[in-house]
């Protein structure tokens, strides 16, 4: 049991480092901003003359804008990365589990004896693989989904440290 376990975990050490290797090479290029029409005529005029108060509150704005932005910058430092890592175990887990569901090999079965059930596990195995390599190498750019990310594994390992202290307190 041991010795497959340890095959199991060396080939899934291998396969994520063909992975993040791969992935280094095949990133999607970034989706480029579509570009404004240019603006000829001239500039509106305002109605009436702004208030110094207005300013004033729009630099207030600024201030609160500029501290949340460096707040968010903070966290994002010891975030992303393990946003990443827990993306990429993710992943893995995920494979490692289609790989224990696989489903029979159907490519030496007569078609005749095939029934539905075989032929749709197999192409589900097939759409679920496509689906989680297209996730994993075209991840989202989205900043709140990589914090997601990031929360996720600050969850998981407050789920793996309460089951580390449950399992030394029941030896």
């Amino acid at each position: 049991m041991s010795d497959s376990l340890g095959v199991v975990v060396l080939g899934l050490g291998i396969f994520l480092f063909v992975v993040m290797a791969v992935g280094l090479y095949i990133a999607p290029p970034s989706p480029a901003t579509p570009q404004s029409p240019p603006n000829l005529g001239p500039p509106p005029l305002p109605d009436e003359v702004a208030r110094p108060d207005v300013f004033e509150q729009l630099e207030r704005l600024g201030e609160v804008d500029r501290i949340t932005a460096a707040q968010d910058a903070k966290r994002r430092r010891w975030l992303r990365p393990l946003g990443f890592l827990t993306r990429l175990l993710t992943y893995a887990a995920l494979f490692l589990l289609l790989y224990i569901w696989a489903p029979k090999d159907i490519s030496n079965t007569p078609l005749a004896t095939l029934t539905l059930s075989d032929i749709a596990g197999t192409v589900g195995f097939v759409v679920i693989g496509f689906l989680l390599i297209r996730a994993l190498f075209s991840p989202s750019d989205d900043d709140q989904i990589k914090d997601a990310w990031g929360w996720l594994g600050v969850v998981l390992l407050g789920v793996i440290g309460a089951g580390a202290l449950y399992l030394y307190n029941v030896r």
